[in-house]
C-alpha cells in the first residue's frame, strides 16, 4: 500500500509539473532546462540529506553505483532531454497519447529484466489507466500541435517522445533491485549527480553552448522554473523512485500512468479547461483501473 501511495504522489506532482513545464519550455530550450531542473532537484536532495543526516558516501558495492548512474543518464539526461523537445513540439492530446507508452514498456522491461507478473486485477487496472488516457486525449478535431508547429515536426517529436518514455522506463526498471538495499535519497542523488555530469560534457561539446548558458542565467522565466523543478525533480522524482522500492515495478507503472489524468484535473481547475464527456469518462475509468490495482 505505502509504494502504491508514492506512486500516486508522484503522478500528481509530476503532473503539476508539466504544466508549468510547458510554460518553461518558452524560454529555455530542452538542454538548458534539463540542466537547471537537475541542478536544483541535487541542491534540494543534499540538503534533505544532510538534515536527516543521510551519508552520502555509503558502503555500496562498485556495481550499485555504475548502475544508478546509468540509470540517472537513461532516465534523466536522454528521458528528460526528449521528452522535453516533445513537449515543446506537440500539443498536450498527442503528448498524452505518446506518454502511454510509459506503461507498456516498464510492463516489458519488468517482465524481461525482473520476472514480473501482472495478477488479472493488475492487468484490468493497467488496461483501464491505460484506456482512460487515450479516451481523455481524443479530440473532436485533429490533435493541436503547440505554436502551431508544421506537421513535418510531428514525426520526430513523436519520435522523441517515445524515445523519451523507453529511456525512462528502462532507466528505473534496472534499478528496481537495487532499491531494495539502498536509502531513497541517496539513491536519487546519485541519479542526479551522473545526470547533471552527462549534461554538462552534453553543453560543452554543443556548438550552441553560449545561447544555453544565457538562458541559465537568472530571468523571470525562473519564477516558473523553479516551482517546476520542485515538483518535477525533487518531490515527484523522490516519490517516483520509492514507489518503484516499495511496491513492483509493473503496479508502480500503471498508477504513474495516472499523471495524465491528474492533468486533465489540474487544467480543469486552474486553467479553467473544460471537462468535456470523454475526460469525465477518462477519469472514471483511472480512478476504477488505480483502485484495482491497488486493492488487487
Amino acid at each position: 500500500m505505502l509504494g502504491s501511495l508514492f506512486a500516486l504522489g508522484s503522478a500528481f506532482f509530476w503532473a503539476c509539473a508539466v504544466i508549468l513545464f510547458k510554460k518553461s519550455g518558452e524560454t529555455f530550450s530542452p538542454i538548458s532546462l534539463n540542466i537547471y531542473k537537475s541542478v536544483v532537484g541535487l541542491l534540494l536532495v543534499s540538503a534533505t540529506m544532510l538534515l536527516l543526516g543521510i551519508p552520502f558516501f555509503p558502503q555500496q558495492p562498485l556495481n550499485t553505483w555504475v548502475l544508478l548512474s546509468l540509470s540517472g543518464f537513461l532516465g534523466i539526461t536522454l528521458a528528460d532531454l526528449f521528452f522535453f523537445i516533445a513537449l515543446n513540439r506537440l500539443g498536450a492530446g498527442m503528448a498524452a497519447i505518446v506518454e502511454c507508452l510509459y506503461l507498456p514498456s516498464v510492463l516489458i522491461f519488468s517482465y524481461l529484466l525482473l520476472d514480473e507478473h501482472l495478477s488479472a486485477g493488475g492487468i484490468l487496472g493497467g488496461l483501464l489507466v491505460l484506456g482512460a488516457v487515450l479516451v481523455g486525449s481524443i479530440q473532436k478535431k485533429e490533435l493541436p500541435l503547440a505554436s502551431d508547429i508544421p506537421a513535418i515536426s510531428r514525426l520526430p517529436a513523436v519520435l522523441a517522445g517515445i524515445m523519451a518514455m523507453i529511456f525512462l522506463a528502462l532507466g528505473i526498471v534496472i534499478i528496481k533491485e537495487i532499491l531494495t538495499h539502498t536509502d531513497v535519497f541517496w539513491a536519487t542523488l546519485v541519479r542526479l549527480a551522473a545526470a547533471i555530469v552527462t549534461l554538462v560534457i552534453l553543453l560543452a561539446c554543443h556548438p550552441g553552448r553560449q545561447r544555453l548558458l544565457a538562458e541559465l542565467r537568472w530571468s523571470g522565466s525562473w519564477l516558473v522554473a523553479l516551482p517546476a523543478s520542485i515538483c518535477g525533480n525533487y518531490i515527484a522524482l523522490l516519490l517516483w523512485v520509492a514507489g518503484m522500492k516499495y511496491t513492483t515495478a509493473s503496479r508502480a507503472a500503471i498508477l504513474n500512468q495516472m499523471s495524465t489524468i491528474f492533468i486533465f484535473i489540474l487544467a480543469a481547475v486552474f486553467l479553467k479547461e473544460k471537462i468535456t464527456n470523454n475526460k469525465g469518462m477518462a477519469i472514471m475509468m483511472a480512478i476504477s483501473g488505480a483502485l484495482l490495482t491497488i486493492f488487487t
